[in-house]
């Protein structure tokens, strides 16, 4: 998987409106003091399957063959695309302001494949949104449900905001652990724009290179969920079907980017879980997780 991807054309941001009316009107809120301190409420939606041929453009962007996943949608399409609308509007019930909100991680349980076609049910919720001083975590939640199953897949969406720096931080020291690379990504200077146009997930910071360049990271920097997309389709083309994935963001992708290994432990836990991680050359650490192999794959 490298930056040879196809390219994605802007007809395809037609699907995208609902979640980019529910970025901005998170932003606006966020900004505005009308509804701040009000309680969270769950929210409830209804939504068709994505259009074929949107799925198809996004799934050859995670390098993969279209016909992978036969008639059914990647899960991490239900982070990245289907369950935005909803994680915007949770996120937005935070006190915290939007437009400073970065994307830590995700986690997600898949008990049934999303079908391509039919209707969805998404059930949402904000979990906790909560602060040290020093940061603010919030946590967001969407169940979305089939037809006829219910909670087919479930995500976990963690986001934070820097409130003022900590000092004094001390590195965890943790075990040493043998890796083994299952594959390469290497994002090009638009792969930002790209993955707007698939998901309609829109930061300046992501798209938009002269305001990137005011930033603390000096240019722009790649979607955490575009990263962690190109995560699961490596784990899934070295042979591992995935039931249960928990990923956290830990160092932005700049872009362009350096070539990237995603890597997998050599043995799992006593539980089943094996670790993965995507590093680079120097061995800088991006994203760091585990995953649960389905019970053929483990």
């Amino acid at each position: 998987m490298t930056s040879s991807a196809p390219p994605v054309s802007f007809r395809h941001l037609r699907h995208q409106l609902p979640n980019m009316l529910a970025m901005a009107g998170g932003g606006l809120r966020s900004v505005l003091p009308t509804g701040k301190g009000a309680a969270a409420k769950p929210l409830r939606q209804q939504m068709q399957a994505p259009s074929p041929q949107l799925l198809d453009v996004y799934h050859r962007w995670c390098g993969m063959d279209v016909a992978r996943y036969g008639g059914c949608i990647a899960p991490h399409f239900a982070a990245c695309q289907m369950g935005l609308r909803m994680i915007s509007q949770l996120t937005a019930q935070s006190p915290y302001p939007l437009l400073s909100v970065v994307n830590q991680g995700v986690h997600i349980v898949v008990n049934e494949a999303l079908p391509r076609d039919g209707r969805f049910t998404l059930s949402g919720q904000l979990v906790d949104a909560s602060d040290d001083s020093y940061r603010a975590r919030i946590h967001s939640q969407v169940r979305i449900s089939t037809e006829t199953v219910e909670d087919a897949v479930i995500v976990d969406a963690y986001a934070a905001v820097m409130l003022r720096a900590r000092t004094n931080r001390k590195a965890k020291k943790e075990a040493p652990v043998r890796f083994t690379t299952v594959g390469h990504w290497r994002a090009a200077a638009n792969e930002g724009v790209r993955f707007f146009k698939l998901t309609g997930d829109f930061n300046p910071l992501h798209t938009l290179p002269l305001l990137a360049r005011r930033t603390r990271y000096g240019g722009c920097i790649m979607h955490g969920y575009g990263s962690f997309a190109q995560l699961f389709e490596a784990v899934r083309s070295a042979g591992w079907d995935i039931a249960e994935i928990d990923t956290r963001f830990v160092r932005a992708v700049p872009l362009p980017s350096p070539e990237l290994l995603i890597q997998v432990a050599g043995t799992a836990d006593a539980q089943g879980y094996r670790q993965v991680r995507m590093v680079d050359a120097e061995s800088n650490i991006y994203q760091v997780g585990r995953f649960l192999p389905t019970a053929e794959t483990a």
